[in-house]
C-alpha cells in the first residue's frame, strides 16, 4: 500500500505589519509496519531515545519538550557532535533522522519528552 503515512508543517509569524508564512505537507510510504507514541525522561547525560519497535532510521521522528523551562539537545552520536538540534521548552520538532539511534540530554534537569516515530 502507498502513502500510508501524512505530515504537515505550519509556521506564520506577524510583526510590526510584516507577514511570512510557509505550510509543507505530504505522504509517504512506509515499508514497515512500527509506530510507536511515547513520553520519556530525559536526563542530563546523553541517551538513547527509545522509538519502541523501530530498529532502524524513522521515516519521521517528532520530539515534543514538555518541561516548562529546560532545553533538551537531539544528535546522532552520544557526545552530540553529528548533527545537533536544540528544542527550546515547550517546542518541538519533526525530522527524517538517517540512524535508528538517536540521543538526547537535559540542560540543567531532566525533562520529559513525547516522541512519536513511523518506521521507512
Amino acid at each position: 500500500m502507498a502513502n500510508e503515512g501524512y505530515f504537515s508543517l505550519n509556521l506564520k509569524a506577524t510583526k510590526s505589519g510584516a507577514n511570512v508564512g510557509q505550510t509543507v505537507s505530504g505522504r509517504f510510504n512506509m515499508a514497515g509496519a512500527d509506530m510507536t507514541q511515547a513520553t520519556q525522561t530525559i536526563g542530563t547525560t546523553a541517551e538513547t531515545l527509545n522509538l519502541g519497535d523501530i530498529t532502524g532510521a524513522p521515516q519521521q521522528l517528532m520530539i515534543q519538550n514538555l518541561d516548562a523551562t529546560n532545553y533538551i539537545e537531539i544528535g546522532g552520536d552520544s557526545g552530540l557532535t553529528v548533527f545537533k538540534l536544540k528544542i527550546a521548552a515547550g517546542k518541538a520538532s519533526v525530522f527524517t533522522p538517517t540512524s535508528g539511534t538517536i540521543y538526547a540530554k537535559a540542560n540543567t534537569a531532566a525533562v520529559n519528552v513525547m516522541i512519536v516515530a513511523v518506521e521507512e
